[in-house]
């Protein structure tokens, strides 16, 4: 009885691995290490059989990490794009935290173990619900399973004009994370204008004791006011994202048969 090539799986199985390190919810810290490992394991034997071998002699210990490794990095690339939302969340959520002043009240963001303010977890959580009630984490399965059929394993070789695509898509999360924090910032603007206004009207206002509560009233409420807005930019965000997926695949498809 013949042995099975154990290349295609290893191959299946590190593409499937750098999406499940780079992407929203399948790499977040949370979920159990042994979870993450048997999804992968799962469906890394579900697909081997099916994706074929890879184009190049990969006999020898050093051809084979290469491909193991190349592979690795296009679910990265998959992961990343995902990824680049949740980013842009949680730096609007961060600067509007800053300034609504719960800078102070920081905690430990237990998806990239960095302090973080109230605020950005609580952008973040409102982000990964749009995202659940979406079925975005299909979309970009359905994204990597279209990875193999138009880049099979082992013929894809990552280019600059890729590389270069993926960090353009990457300043997409300054964008994201303005829009985020923008009514915040606009409205604690303009507080803050007509509270320096009364400090030079009236000398005796202690301006720096009824300015914090007042920024963090003012945040608070224009934060509850702005929620339909923020779901429904997050919304249209995560729609969009499943034609950039597209196009990222339609990439590797070209570098695969060019």
């Amino acid at each position: 009885m013949a042995i099975p090539d154990p290349v295609p799986f290893l191959l299946v199985l590190a593409r499937l691995s750098g999406l499940v390190l780079a992407a929203p919810i399948f790499g977040h810290l949370l979920v159990p290490m042994r979870v993450r490992a048997g999804f992968v394991g799962v469906l890394a034997l579900a697909l081997a059989p099916v994706v074929g071998g890879p184009a190049v002699e990969a006999s020898v210990p050093w051809g084979l990490a290469g491909l193991v490794a190349m592979e690795a990095a296009i679910g990265v690339l998959i992961g990343f794009v995902a990824q680049l939302v949740f980013a842009g969340v949680q730096l609007g959520g961060q600067v509007a935290g800053l300034q609504v002043g719960f800078g102070i009240a920081s905690l430990i963001d237990p998806g990239t173990q960095a302090s973080t303010t109230v605020i950005a977890q609580w952008q973040q959580l409102a982000a990964l619900l749009v995202f659940l009630v979406l079925d975005v984490h299909h979309v970009v399965l359905r994204a990597l399973l279209d990875s193999f059929r138009v880049a099979p394993v082992g013929h894809v070789v990552l280019s600059g004009a890729l590389l270069e695509g993926m960090i353009a898509q990457a300043a997409s999360l300054f964008t994201v994370g303005v829009r985020i924090a923008a009514p915040v910032l606009v409205t604690l603007l303009l507080v803050n204008g007509t509270l320096g206004v009364l400090a030079r009207t009236i000398p005796q206002l202690n301006v720096f004791a009824v300015g914090f509560p007042v920024n963090v009233g003012v945040g608070l409420l224009v934060l509850g006011a702005s929620l339909p807005l923020t779901v429904r930019f997050l919304t249209g965000r995560f729609d969009d994202l499943a034609g950039v997926l597209a196009t990222l695949v339609q990439g590797l498809g070209a570098l695969a048969h060019g």
